[in-house]
């Protein structure tokens, strides 16, 4: 009996520790699953972004060429389109090739293969020979080139660049093929980007490298409906991309190691895969044994999935592209993780002191490195958001003001004052993100200070106004029982509020919609709302939304990189003030500003 009253001691301290530290260990383990899967979900949305991202870049750069195509109309010869389309072909190395193709009528053939021949004759001289079979040509049934069979008219490659390593391409016939044909005759009737499905290029040599093409129609004379579209079509601007180039440009700057598979949605079921991205070698594999050997897009339930921890389901895996009037799939793999380390049990072993101690110090480190790592990753996604999102207004002023600059002569009135909004709006996109970002960079360094002062509201409500850009038909609203008011607050705070508030309202909504800015006094606070009648914010994204980077599901293809909101946030926040939003998807937005009102 004795030797059991000296264990005693030990066995009451064992007991005791053991319950708490088996609930820590529970805890610990599933805040380290919902981290996972969260930094899981922020890495593909990264990925979709900047994969989205560069296909607008490119949509940019081809309506850039279209603006060349109109204010010049005649007069474009093939060195002209080689002079102006080169630096975009030598900067962007996910573009194969920018190509012009005009619309042939039969009557026609005989002459413009003449010329097509001189034209390869002249470019031969200069460089490597052309191809052997020379004028409209079409591929057969079994990829042979030949001349193109008699039909009405044909939409032959006519300049193209580079000329190296895509002549073969010279004077094929784009309508000879079903998928192009129909991505002509989309962009033909909408006057709109359209993308083809996959497509092996005439000049490809590899196998099972699939690529696709991006349209942009060129009309004699503007027109709004589709019979009137095909009776002024003059051609099309076509970019020529391969998917594995256009995906490995886009993620290069990023560091992750998820694997992916790319899905046309918009294709019939056997043309639907366009790749898979191996997330190790940061490279697209094609249509083969290489890709199939990870795993089935389409497998048995889930199967397809390396880690259900990471995806309960399949959607929450996906995420979607627009591509010239298509839908791009991604589905993305999980990485496998190690197993959660077993040190909580062994602290079972050590005792209740021993095991408190461990789980402070742990707690205390983890919290330490967590914010160390949530720093670093913050100034990483700057640095890459800004890297990319600046160079798409930077490109869209480069390309309108060369155009501008070299065509001044040719453009009417209207298309010159086109040219010079567009370059506007790129610089003021390009200005509010950069003072977004030193807003966000300084509060997170605490150098962003309240110096308040006096603020006539409806004079200054109303500039705020004019530095926004609605829609066609969009209206803009001020009301309130404060707008003839004076108040005392930071200028520049509440001016970063309401432009990123009243920039997301219009963004979001339809273009002939209503949005308000309500102004109104209580007795201690202030109230700014902004009401819309947008797309809404689902209720799962709402607790997200003041999240630097972060965007809701249903954004679609609107561009943006989710830093507006929580830029309001610390702006709001730093003038001891709080945010409330209401919000119904389909039925519009309602966020609402209270700050403290200082008599």
């Amino acid at each position: 009996m004795p030797s059991l009253h000296r264990y005693f001691p030990a066995g009451f301290i064992l007991a005791l520790g053991l319950e708490p530290t088996m609930m820590a260990t529970t805890w610990v383990s599933r805040w380290e699953q919902l981290s996972r899967q969260g930094e899981f979900q922020r890495q593909i949305g990264n990925l979709t972004t900047a994969l989205q991202r560069t296909t607008n870049r490119y949509n940019e750069l081809l309506l850039a060429i279209g603006d060349f195509y109109a204010a010049n109309a005649n007069d474009i010869t093939d060195e002209a389109f080689s002079r102006f389309v080169q630096r975009a072909v030598q900067t962007y190395p996910g573009i194969q090739a920018l190509e012009w193709a005009p619309l042939v009528l039969h009557g026609d053939r005989a002459a413009y293969e003449a010329w097509l021949q001189t034209l390869t004759e002249r470019w031969s001289q200069t460089g490597p020979s052309g191809p052997s079979q020379l004028g409209i040509t079409e591929r057969s049934a079994t990829g042979i080139l030949r001349p193109a069979a008699e039909r009405s008219s044909y939409v032959p490659v006519t300049f193209l660049e580079p000329w190296q390593t895509n002549e073969v391409a010279l004077g094929y016939d784009l309508a000879s093929d079903d998928t192009r044909r129909i991505a002509l005759e989309q962009a033909r009737d909408t006057g709109a980007l359209a993308a083809t499905g996959r497509i092996q290029l005439v000049q490809e040599t590899a196998d099972n490298q699939y690529s696709f093409l991006v349209f942009l129609p060129i009309y004699h004379q503007p027109a709004t409906t589709p019979r009137a579209r095909r009776q002024q079509l003059k051609g099309y601007i076509l970019g020529v991309f391969r998917v594995a180039d256009v995906v490995e440009e886009s993620l290069s700057d990023l560091d992750h190691e998820i694997d992916f598979w790319i899905l046309d949605q918009t294709a019939r079921a056997d043309e639907k895969l366009l790749g898979f991205y191996d997330g190790d070698t940061q490279t697209v594999l094609p249509d083969g044994d290489e890709a199939r050997k990870w795993s089935e897009p389409e497998g048995k339930s889930s199967g397809w999935l390396r880690s259900t921890s990471l995806c309960p389901t399949p959607l929450e895996c996906s995420q979607t592209l627009a591509v010239g009037q298509r839908q791009w799939h991604l589905l993305f793999l999980p990485p496998s993780y190690s197993p959660p380390p077993w040190a909580a049990l062994a602290t079972v072993l050590i005792g209740l002191l021993m095991t408190a101690i461990l789980l402070i110090y742990l707690s205390r480190w983890q919290s330490e490195l967590e914010r160390t790592r949530e720093l670093s990753n913050l100034k990483l996604r700057l640095f890459s958001m800004a890297s990319h999102e600046l160079r798409t207004p930077l490109s869209v002023i480069s390309i309108s003001a060369q155009s501008l600059s070299a065509n001044r002569d040719a453009l009417t009135p209207q298309q010159q004052m086109n040219t010079v909004d567009r370059i506007q709006a790129a610089a003021r996109r390009m200005g509010q993100l950069v003072d977004d970002i030193l807003t966000l960079t300084r509060a997170e360094a605490g150098k962003l200070q309240v110096n308040p002062e006096i603020v006539e509201l409806d004079p200054f409500c109303r500039q705020v106004f004019d530095q926004i850009q609605p829609q066609v038909d969009q209206r803009l609203s001020l009301s309130g029982n404060a707008i003839h008011t004076k108040i005392y607050l930071d200028k520049k705070l509440l001016h970063s509020i309401l432009v990123n508030l009243l920039s997301n309202a219009v963004k979001y909504s339809a273009a002939d919609s209503l949005i308000r800015l309500v102004v109104t006094a209580k007795s201690d606070i202030l109230e700014f709302q902004v009401i819309d009648q947008g797309i809404g914010i689902p209720l799962t994204a709402q607790q997200n939304l003041f999240k630097a980077f972060y965007r809701g599901a249903n954004v679609g293809s609107v561009p943006g990189v989710g830093l507006g909101l929580a830029v309001v946030k610390t702006c709001v926040e730093l003038q001891d003030g709080c945010l409330t939003v209401h919000s119904q998807p389909g039925r519009g937005t309602c966020i609402t500003v209270m700050l403290p009102k200082i008599e």
